[in-house]
């Protein structure tokens, strides 16, 4: 049932977005749904968890930009708890979800993030990437998502007071980056010793490459330069 569900969603999707080659579609159309399939924001109860489920939790100036070329400009934040993008047409509108495929892309504050079907750790999922760098031979990108951390119960039992405070549940980060090379997509570790074990690149190239220059597997500028430089080789 989920996979007809699936492949009536993506025809409605396909269907609109072909729609909107052969006609001009107003930022209003955009926003009743004429455009791509938008649903109103369908609020969950994160009130129990602390912290937030978004990247930020304003609305920032952005655009959804289609493949035949056509933009439009929104407010947008990207909720990386459900890997939701939120717009809102302005300051006053309501904000509206949007459903993102191959045809249609979110930029936000400088960066590109568009939907990707990955395998990874053994297990299929589809994820919201900002593109950081998309080379022939390998492509470098940042998954934002944030993830609920319970809270740890002990045996202790304590003592009763006038108040209980039962422990919240947190929203905690759990952001990677990816690279995907020869088809194959790899997260990358935070330690340079468990890089050298994924065996993604040649170990004595990684090796010599670490020696001439400051690698950070924390910093998307230093990752960018080893990408490119295994790209090129």
């Amino acid at each position: 049932m989920r996979n007809i569900n699936t492949l009536i969603l993506f025809f409605l999707i396909s269907s609109q977005l072909s729609f909107s080659q052969d006609y001009g579609v107003s930022t209003d159309d955009l926003f009743s749904g004429g455009n791509v399939l938008l649903r109103k924001l369908m609020k969950k109860d994160f009130s129990e968890a602390e912290g937030s489920p978004y990247l930020d939790k304003n609305f920032r100036n952005g655009k959804i930009i289609f493949n035949n070329g056509k933009t439009y400009d929104v407010l947008t934040r990207l909720n990386v708890g459900t890997q939701k993008f939120e717009i809102k047409k302005d300051e006053s509108s309501q904000p509206s979800i949007i459903e993102l495929n191959s045809s249609v892309k979110i930029q936000m504050n400088g960066n590109t993030y568009k939907s990707y079907s990955i395998n990874l750790n053994k297990k299929e999922i589809i994820a919201v990437l900002e593109d950081c760098i998309e080379l022939d031979n390998i492509s470098l990108y940042y998954f934002p998502r944030k993830v609920i951390k319970m809270p740890i119960r002990t045996g202790a039992v304590a003592p009763s007071s006038g108040s209980s405070s039962n422990p919240k549940p947190k929203w905690a980060d759990a952001n990677e980056f990816l690279i995907n090379k020869d088809g194959k997509w790899y997260s990358i570790p935070r330690s340079f010793k468990k890089l050298i074990a994924k065996n993604i690149f040649d170990q004595k190239l990684l090796k010599k490459y670490k020696k001439a220059n400051k690698l950070n597997l924390k910093n998307k500028k230093s990752l960018i330069e080893l990408v490119s430089y295994f790209n090129s080789i």
